[in-house]
């Protein structure tokens, strides 16, 4: 089932339409949690500069939930959307830099988190953070969009050259799986409809539902761009494989 184009999933007591999925490592401020999220992420939930946010913790689920209207049935408190000002296009971007002991009971320093960005509802918008679900010997499939086209997989995707070269109107693309958060953001400016995972491919746990996959893997021993592992084989073939197996 997928409604909006977006995959349609559980998580806590939400049925999510989710629209992209990015899964960062907590800092820290002044020795506290820190959630840090920067401008992909309250964008594509839909956050303004200065827009007055409500925070609530879900113990029971291992949920820390952030949306623009207040909650009705649970505890929360607010923060506001901070903004920066981008050196290309002049324009304030939003971003939410909050930390506290609060947070403790959910998530960690140094604990890798998964941050699941909804479709907003109306006027509603929001997100969930929880500490990285994965587990290696089970895969998850997250339903594609009802369109008849050849569904594409996009992994490693870049800034989405190799997707575009799909784009003749046989192809629809589902799903991109990119590290570089530059590149999540091209690619979710131009594929807007298609499921967006911003991480480490080896934190990838469950895919869209595809028929083609496009897999470009790291171009280390052609670029010394990066962190310079020219060379460096890191068997992320045999990554994909594994999250794709069964799927």
């Amino acid at each position: 089932m997928a409604v909006m184009g977006y995959p349609v999933t559980f998580i806590g007591e939400f049925k999510m339409k989710l629209k992209m999925k990015k899964v960062y490592t907590i800092s820290k401020k002044a020795e506290k949690p820190r959630l840090f999220l920067q401008h992909l992420v309250c964008e594509t939930a839909g956050f303004n500069p200065g827009e007055e946010i409500f925070v609530s913790m879900n113990e029971e689920h291992e949920e820390i939930i952030i949306q623009n209207q207040p909650f009705k049935d649970k505890d929360f408190h607010t923060v506001h959307v901070s903004s920066r000002v981008s050196k290309a296009s002049g324009k304030r971007r939003p971003l939410i830099d909050t930390a506290g002991t609060k947070y403790s009971s959910i998530i960690a320093i140094k604990q890798k988190v998964e941050i699941c960005v909804l479709q907003p509802e109306g006027k509603l918008s929001r997100i969930i953070i929880r500490p990285l679900r994965y587990k290696m010997m089970e895969n998850l499939t997250i339903p594609s969009p009802s369109d008849e086209r050849i569904r594409l997989l996009s992994v490693c995707s870049g800034a989405g050259i190799g997707t575009s070269a799909f784009l003749n109107g046989y192809f629809t693309p589902v799903m991109e799986i990119e590290y570089e958060d530059d590149s999540a953001e091209n690619l979710k400016l131009n594929y807007p409809n298609s499921f967006i995972f911003n991480g480490d491919l080896r934190d990838c746990h469950g895919i869209v539902e595809a028929d083609v996959v496009n897999l470009t893997l790291p171009c280390d021993d052609y670029s010394n761009l990066g962190e310079g592992n020219l060379g460096v084989f890191e068997n992320l073939v045999l990554v994909f494989t594994n999250i794709n197996v069964g799927n």
